[in-house]
Parts: C-alpha cells; sequence; structure tokens
C-alpha cells in the first residue's frame, strides 16, 4: 500500500473549529505520475469538504504545483486552499515570507501579512461582468424570502461575474441581514446566462448585504452544499461593487461568511481600480489554523 500524508486546517480563521476546512495532501516527487486526477478526485470525495489540495513536493525556490479538487470537480483556483496552502507552507519555513503556488489559473505569490498567522495573495484575475440575469426559478426556491427581500425584487436582473474562466457568480444582494439568514439551499445551480461557455464550468449564488459599518455579510450556495467561506466570490463580489459603484482608488473590503452555519469566516478583499474603470489588482487575506494531520491509503 502507497500511503500520503495530509493536513486539515480551518481557513479564514485563527479559531480552531471555525472557518472554512481544507485538506493539504502531499504529494512526494517520486509519486506524482502515479496519481492520477482520477485518484485525486477519488481522495477528494473521500474527504467531502469545500476543496481539498495536492500539493506537489519540489523546489521551494520555484513555483510548487498545487490541484484543487471539490467532492465533484477539479477547479482552476479558489481563494481557501490557496489562502490555507500559503499559510501551511509560511508556517513552515520561519525564515521565508513568500512563496509562490502554480494553479490552472497561473502563478499565485503569497506572502506574509502584517497580523501574525496570516496571508495575502494576488488572485490570478481574468475578470468579466456578463450580462445581468433575471432568477425567476431560483427566488421561487427561496420560500422563506419575499419580493421585498430582494433589492432588485422577485423579476428584476441580477448581476453575473467571474473572477477567472470557469468560476462564475451570481451576486444576489438581499435588503436585510434577516433575509441573507432566511435563505436556504437548494437543489439546483443559479439560471447562468446563455452563452457564457466555458465561463460557466461552475455558477455559485453568492448573496451579500451590507452593512452600516460597511461589513459585507455573505452566503454562498452551490445547490445544497453551503460554503463557510469562498474566496474566489469573496474576489468576485469585491471585484463587481469596485469596479461598478466605487470607482478609480483602492478599495479594502470586510467579509463575514459562515456565521449561519457556525462557521464564522473573515475574508479581506483589496481591490484597485484605474483611470479607466478597469480592475488592475485584487488582493485576497486571512488566516488558517492546523486541526489535524494523517495519512491515507492512495492505492
Amino acid at each position: 500500500m502507497t500511503r500520503l500524508t495530509y493536513t486539515i486546517l480551518d481557513v479564514f480563521t485563527s479559531t480552531l473549529f471555525l472557518g472554512n476546512p481544507l485538506a493539504i495532501v502531499r504529494v512526494p516527487m517520486e509519486l506524482r505520475e502515479k496519481i492520477t486526477q482520477s485518484r485525486k478526485q477519488t481522495i477528494a470525495r473521500e474527504f467531502n469538504l469545500s476543496e481539498t489540495v495536492f500539493l506537489h513536493e519540489g523546489n521551494p525556490d520555484e513555483p510548487l504545483e498545487i490541484d484543487i479538487f471539490t467532492a465533484d470537480m477539479e477547479l482552476p483556483f479558489a481563494g481557501h486552499p490557496t489562502i490555507g496552502t500559503g499559510c501551511y507552507l509560511l508556517s513552515r519555513n520561519q525564515t521565508r515570507d513568500t512563496v509562490s503556488l502554480r494553479t490552472k489559473a497561473g502563478d499565485i505569490p503569497v506572502t506574509r501579512g502584517s497580523t501574525p498567522g496570516t496571508v495575502k495573495l494576488c488572485v490570478p484575475t481574468n475578470f468579466k461582468i456578463h450580462p445581468s440575469h433575471p432568477q425567476l426559478r431560483t427566488k421561487a426556491l427561496q420560500l422563506g424570502l419575499v419580493a421585498s427581500d430582494y433589492v432588485n425584487g422577485l423579476e428584476g436582473s441580477e448581476p453575473v461575474a467571474s473572477i477567472v474562466k470557469g468560476m462564475t457568480f451570481l451576486l444576489l444582494e438581499v435588503s436585510s441581514e434577516a433575509a441573507l439568514g432566511r435563505l436556504q439551499p437548494t437543489p439546483e445551480r443559479p439560471n447562468a446566462p446563455p452563452g457564457l461557455g466555458e465561463w460557466g464550468d461552475f455558477v455559485g449564488l453568492y448573496a451579500f448585504y451590507e452593512r452600516g459599518d460597511g461589513v459585507l455579510r455573505t452566503r454562498m450556495f452551490d445547490r445544497t452544499l453551503e460554503d463557510p467561506a469562498t474566496g474566489s466570490a469573496a474576489s468576485t463580489l469585491c471585484g463587481w461593487l469596485a469596479k461598478t459603484r466605487k470607482g478609480e482608488g483602492k478599495h479594502t473590503f470586510s467579509i463575514l461568511q459562515g456565521v449561519e452555519i457556525g462557521r464564522k469566516s473573515e475574508i479581506e478583499v483589496t481591490v484597485e481600480i484605474s483611470k479607466d474603470g478597469e480592475i488592475e489588482k485584487i488582493e485576497l487575506g486571512g488566516a488558517a489554523v492546523e486541526v489535524m494531520e494523517g495519512s491515507l491509503v492512495a492505492f
């Protein structure tokens, strides 16, 4: 039997058993070609977490390749896996302040944050705002909400945006924190605008409410799954808000997610908008704490 070691961290928190759990499975160089993508998917399904990372060991002075899987698909990029893997690697090498991760969406430099135990990274961005789209079916499935709970009403179109190809979110703004709390998982994904093509490989529902203190309260649903913290969705939302509502300059957002399911997660996103109104940079930040470690039988 061949075994792989793994570590589980809680991400976007510095408190044990909060945040979003992440499994990091280490793949030694000699097993790189033996652990197939299909086997990685099977292992991720066994963990049954929001995401599982497969970390390919290599030269720390070069980008370290990672593969990111949900329980049923591989992703080109996701926020909490990259933040968690960055925290994990830098915690094991106190002499380094930066590590680079190679994802399907590109290389991501991760640096230590100003607060101990935190990191920040530049999100690989191919930002695109798609045509707004009515969500009659999505809203009809939310039996606990009425028209006034939606900022755009029952029949109004809702914004849809992508952080990179294959990671797209319906951005559903609700009118109160109470309405946000009444949202429920459903068996269906949101109705995507026609013609998304490869942009629409994954379409999640990211609901949000902006509190009076500026904090964004959010929830992310992928059918019956509610994600405790979603860095890619947070980056998408903040990119959209900065581009459509803020304009030129550097804008920092604080996001609070996972409260309703007992997994409070704290996410920070900074977006830089150029003079011509385009996104120049999106930076994602957060903490992580190790919870457990062990080994698994790969084959």
